[in-house]
């Protein structure tokens, strides 16, 4: 038997589109499962433990339901086969995931400033990326173009500022940041391809800011972000590796990890937990 676990909590209709399909798949073709909510388990790790029978588990949801899952198994060793599949609009972990699903991939974690800590599994971000992370939590507006949509807005708004980052105890210093992305997988937004070499099965992170253009200047590079080409920017983009980083902003801002926002965040410690999930891909 299967479990199928989704979000009802998805502000993204085509969610609830994607797991009425799915529920019909499984009818057609006899194949015994069970539908929960994800919401309505207070402790994975025991429901787990206490629901063997079921073979494979299917989640259903985007970044932040896969966020959810992941803090909430940290340490616990999964029996049951996991699979995800795509639902509603975003899914960037997906992307990374899929035809890449053969071995474990690596969990992070990540320490704020405020003492607060969490895992990720795709990546976390301070700046503009948080900002933007902000206004599509406030937004009615719906669709795989918000992320889009919400950058506009908050390019308009958003002041660079200086910022310190430190990869694995060498420091680099940017007068006029617009964003730090540090990645695990390839990419965020709803299919930005910030990191083009990011690698899940591997505990190397991908460390990209945005510094130094005028804001007209990040117009054009954030286009190219789609199509993961933003190096073609070199004056105004930072590509690095590591396994251990620090990025630090001269005031608070908005963080993002798995898109999940953290507020009044002035630094960020972020590195492998050396702990893995072997997730695999849902046609």
């Amino acid at each position: 038997m299967d479990l199928i676990l989704y979000n009802p909590l998805s502000k993204n209709n085509k969610g609830n589109v994607q797991t009425h399909k799915l529920i019909r798949y499984y009818k057609k073709n006899n194949i015994p499962f069970r539908l929960k909510s994800i919401v309505k388990i207070s402790d994975m790790k025991e429901f787990l433990e206490k629901k063997q029978e079921f073979e494979k588990v299917i989640l259903l949801g985007g970044d932040g339901t896969i966020n959810r899952f992941v803090n909430n198994t940290i340490d616990y060793d999964i029996k049951q086969d996991i699979y995800l599949k795509k639902n509603g609009s975003g899914n960037d972990y997906l992307r990374s995931l899929k035809g890449f699903d053969d071995l474990p991939q690596y969990i992070m974690k990540s320490v704020f400033d405020t003492g607060q800590e969490t895992h990720y599994i795709n990546s976390i971000g301070m700046g503009l990326d948080g900002y933007v992370g902000y206004l599509i939590e406030q937004s009615p507006r719906k669709g795989q173009f918000r992320y889009f949509f919400n950058t506009f807005k908050a390019l308009v708004k958003y002041i660079p500022e200086p910022l310190n980052l430190t990869i694995d105890d060498k420091e680099y210093n940017f007068k006029k940041s617009y964003i730090v992305a540090i990645c695990n997988g390839k990419y965020f937004g709803g299919g930005m391809k910030v990191a083009p070499d990011g690698n899940i099965s591997d505990e190397e992170l991908d460390i990209v800011v945005l510094h130094s253009a005028n804001k007209l200047m990040v117009l054009p590079i954030f286009f190219m972000l789609y199509l993961g080409k933003h190096r073609l920017f070199k004056k105004y983009v930072f590509f690095k590796k590591g396994k251990k980083v620090k990025a630090a902003f001269t005031t608070p801002q908005i963080s993002q990890a798995d898109g999940e926002t953290y507020y009044d965040i002035t630094s960020i410690e972020t590195m492998s937990s050396s702990k893995t999930i072997h997730l695999k891909y849902f046609e």
